[in-house]
C-alpha cells in the first residue's frame, strides 16, 4: 500500500484515492473552494461555492451572480454566514420520553454537551462531510455534487444517518435550506433593495416533494413589463416547508429551529404564508432506526426553464436511482477530462497534483471541442471556461453560460495562460487560439481585459436552407430554425431551441451541428473594462508576451508549418 501524505498535527491529509480529507473542519483555519461549473456538453451548468464552516456550502446559482439561489458572499462573510443561512439538518430523538435536540455540523453551543468527530473530503468532482456524535451514537454524512447532462442545472444532495448505538432511535428529522432565493431577484436587490425585493417574492409547491420559487415579473425600474417563466426550486424527500417561520417562530436568525424544538411533535405547518417573504426549502420525516440501521434522504436544488418542466420531470428525478445515475455521471465526466494529463509517478501527491492543475486550467482556459465534416472543414470551440469568481475574488463579475456547451468569460491573460500547452494535449487545435489571440491584440500591443466567449453567424442561409430539409422531418420546424440562425447563435443555444421545440430529426443532431458550425463564422466578443470593477480596467500592454508561448508551443508540435503561418495565413488582422 502506497503511503499517504498526512500532517498529523494539522489533520490535513491526502488519501490513496485522491480525496483530500480535513478533520474536525468547522475547527481549522478558514478557507473557500468551489465545484468546478462543469456539466457534460449536453447539461447546464451550476456555480458553486464552499467553506469550512457548518454544512459548507456558501452559495451556489447558476449564470452569475444575479442568479443565485443562495446569495453569494465573499470569503470574510461565507465564513460567519453559512452555518446559519446554509443547508441545515435538524435532529429531534426520543429516548425514554425526553427529546434530544441535535443538529450535524454546526458546531455551535447547543453541541457543545455532545462528544463529536467530523471530516470533510474534497475531491475534484464532489464534496463530501461527515460527524460521529458519540454521545448519541449517531453518524451523519452529507454528499454534494452538480447534476450532469439535464436541460435544468442544479445541485444534488444526499444525506446518510447511521444508528452506531445499541438501542432504537425514533428521529424527527427537518432538513434543507432555510432561506432560498426566488428567481428574478438580482444580485443588487439582495444587497441593496432586499426587503423591497421581497414584495415580489412567491413560493408554490409542486406535486408532493417540490417547491417552485420565482417574481411575477422583473422588479427593476423599467418601463416595459418583463414576465419571468423561469424558477427556482428544491424538490426533497418530502413535500418542503416553504416558511421559515413555522419552522424557527421569532428567531429570525436561523440560530436554532425554535418551533421544531418547542413541539413535543412538530407536525407539517397547516397555514404558510408563501408571498412577500423571503422563502425556504426543508424537507420534513419521521422515522425509526434500528442498531447499524440507516437512512437516506435525497434533495435538488436549481434552477429550470418552467414550472410546467419540473412538474413533468418529477416523477424520474425524485427517485433514489436518479440520484445515483447523475453522482456517476458527474464523476465519469470529470475525470475523463483529467485522464489527458494522468501521471503515473513514484509521487501519488504529484500525480492528482496534475490532474488537479489540469482542470483547474481547463476552468480557466476552457476545453475544446472540435466540430468538423467531411471535406475537412473544422471550427474548434472552447467549454468551461469561467472566469475566476472564487469567494477571495469577490471583485469578480464571472458568468457561465446556462445552456449545453456551455462557455463564459474571462480574462485575456487567464485564458491565455492556461491555453499555452493545449496544441500538446489536443494538437487537432492547431493554430485556431494563434489567429483568435493576436487578432484581439492591437497594433500598438494592448489588448482587452476580458474574452466573453464566441457566438456563430450563419455564413449563407439559402445554401443552408437545404442542409436543413435534410435532417429535419417537418419543412416548417426546418424554417423556424434558420430565422433562429438570422441572429448570432451558440451551438448550446441551437441544440436547446430543437430540444425545447420538440423538432423531429431526420439524422443525428451531433452530425447536424457539425455541418452548422462548419458552415457558421465566428465572432469573439471582448471588452476593455469590467462593469462595477473598481479593480483595474482598460487596455493591457505586457500579456501579448504570452501569445509567443502559444506561437512556441505551436511550432513545437508543427515546426513544417511556420513559413505558411508567418506569409500565407490571411486570417490575421495585421
Amino acid at each position: 500500500m502506497k503511503k499517504q501524505f498526512k500532517d498529523r498535527e494539522s489533520g490535513f491529509y491526502l488519501k490513496n484515492n485522491g480525496t483530500f480529507v480535513i478533520e474536525d473542519y468547522n475547527l481549522t483555519k478558514p478557507f473557500a473552494n468551489f465545484f468546478p461549473g462543469i456539466a457534460g456538453e449536453y447539461g447546464v451548468p451550476i456555480w458553486a461555492f464552499y467553506v469550512n464552516r457548518g454544512q459548507c456550502i456558501s452559495s451556489f446559482g447558476t449564470k452569475d451572480k444575479d442568479h443565485a439561489l443562495l446569495e453569494f458572499f465573499p470569503a470574510n462573510k461565507a465564513w460567519q454566514l453559512t452555518p446559519n443561512l446554509g443547508f441545515r439538518s435538524f435532529l429531534k430523538i426520543t429516548d425514554k420520553n425526553k427529546h434530544i435536540f441535535y443538529e450535524p455540523f454546526h458546531n455551535g453551543y447547543a453541541s457543545s454537551c455532545f462528544q463529536l468527530k467530523n471530516m470533510m473530503l474534497i475531491t475534484s468532482f464532489d464534496l463530501t462531510i461527515k460527524e460521529e456524535n458519540r454521545s448519541l451514537g449517531l453518524e451523519t454524512e452529507i454528499n454534494y455534487f452538480p447534476i450532469p447532462n439535464e436541460r435544468f442545472a442544479a445541485l444534488g444532495r444526499i444525506v446518510r444517518i447511521k444508528n452506531r448505538s445499541r438501542r432504537q432511535k425514533v428521529i424527527q428529522f427537518l432538513d434543507g435550506l432555510p432561506a432560498i432565493i426566488p428567481m428574478g431577484i438580482g444580485n443588487r436587490f439582495l444587497k441593496d433593495l432586499n426587503r423591497t425585493a421581497e414584495a415580489w417574492m412567491k413560493a408554490q409547491t409542486v406535486g408532493d416533494c417540490a417547491a417552485f420559487y420565482k417574481l411575477d415579473v422583473d422588479p427593476s425600474d423599467r418601463p416595459q413589463v418583463i414576465h419571468i417563466k423561469e424558477g427556482n426550486f428544491c424538490m426533497s424527500f418530502t413535500r418542503p416547508i416553504i416558511d421559515a417561520s413555522s419552522i424557527f417562530g421569532p428567531r429570525l436568525n436561523f440560530d436554532y429551529p425554535y418551533n421544531f424544538i418547542k413541539n413535543k411533535k412538530f407536525v407539517f405547518p397547516r397555514n404558510q404564508v408563501c408571498e412577500s417573504k423571503t422563502p425556504c426549502g426543508m424537507g420534513l420525516a419521521e422515522f425509526s432506526l434500528r442498531p447499524d440501521e440507516e437512512r437516506s434522504f435525497c434533495s435538488l436544488f436549481g434552477s429550470i426553464a418552467s414550472q410546467n418542466l419540473l412538474n413533468q420531470r418529477l416523477p424520474e428525478i425524485k427517485k433514489a436511482e436518479f440520484f445515483m445515475l447523475k453522482k456517476a455521471e458527474n464523476k465519469e465526466i470529470i475525470l475523463k477530462l483529467e485522464e489527458d494529463i494522468d501521471t503515473k509517478s513514484s509521487s501519488c501527491e504529484f500525480n492528482y497534483y496534475c490532474r488537479q492543475t489540469y482542470l483547474d486550467n481547463i476552468i480557466r482556459g476552457g476545453y475544446p471541442v472540435i466540430f468538423d465534416s467531411v471535406n475537412d472543414k473544422k471550427q474548434v470551440f472552447y467549454l468551461y471556461l469561467r472566469k475566476h469568481g472564487d469567494l477571495e475574488r469577490d471583485y469578480n463579475k464571472f458568468y457561465i453560460q446556462p445552456t449545453y456547451f456551455s462557455q463564459g468569460n474571462g480574462n485575456f491573460r487567464d485564458i491565455v495562460q492556461n491555453r499555452r500547452s493545449d496544441v500538446w494535449f489536443n494538437p487537432e487545435v492547431e493554430e485556431s487560439n494563434l489567429i483568435t489571440f493576436f487578432n484581439l491584440i492591437q497594433t500598438d500591443g494592448y489588448n482587452p481585459l476580458i474574452v466573453k466567449g464566441l457566438r456563430f453567424h450563419l455564413k449563407n442561409r439559402g445554401n443552408f436552407e437545404k442542409t436543413c430539409l435534410e435532417y429535419f422531418k417537418e419543412e416548417d420546424d426546418a424554417k423556424k430554425l434558420l430565422d433562429f440562425l438570422d441572429k448570432p447563435f451558440t451551438p448550446g443555444g441551437v441544440v436547446y431551441f430543437i430540444e425545447k421545440n420538440n423538432f423531429t430529426m431526420k439524422k443525428s443532431s451531433k452530425d447536424f451541428l457539425n455541418i452548422l458550425m462548419v458552415n457558421s463564422l465566428k465572432e469573439e466578443d471582448a471588452e476593455h473594462a469590467q462593469e462595477n470593477h473598481h479593480m483595474h480596467g482598460g487596455y493591457w500592454s505586457d500579456h501579448w508576451t504570452y501569445c509567443l508561448d502559444l506561437l512556441e508551443a505551436y511550432l513545437e508540435i508543427y515546426p513544417e508549418k511556420i513559413k505558411d503561418l508567418l506569409f500565407n495565413k490571411r486570417e490575421f488582422k495585421f
